[in-house]
């Protein structure tokens, strides 16, 4: 009995030093700068890889309609379509 008290007893004190002399660290992210790219200025523009089409609504005698146009090449697509 007096052995397990005493085991005991050097666990606590153990593990209160290893507590106390090893005290417990903050970790920070570091902020970090992250050069941009400029893009040069030398007439170069962004072009979309793909068409950008949209429906276009207008209203003709009274009806509407809507017809494709393709804004990337200025064209119209197909006819128009009366709208329900």
């Amino acid at each position: 009995m007096k052995k397990i008290k005493m085991l005991k007893f050097i666990c606590t004190i153990s593990c209160l030093t290893i507590l106390l002399l090893c005290p417990a660290s903050s970790v920070f992210a570091q902020n970090v700068h992250v050069p941009t790219q400029v893009m040069p200025s030398g007439g170069e523009t962004i072009q979309p890889h793909a068409p950008v089409i949209e429906w276009v609504v207008s209203e003709i005698n009274g009806k509407k309609y809507r017809r494709l146009y393709n804004f990337s090449t200025g064209e119209w697509i197909g006819d128009w379509i009366p709208c329900d």
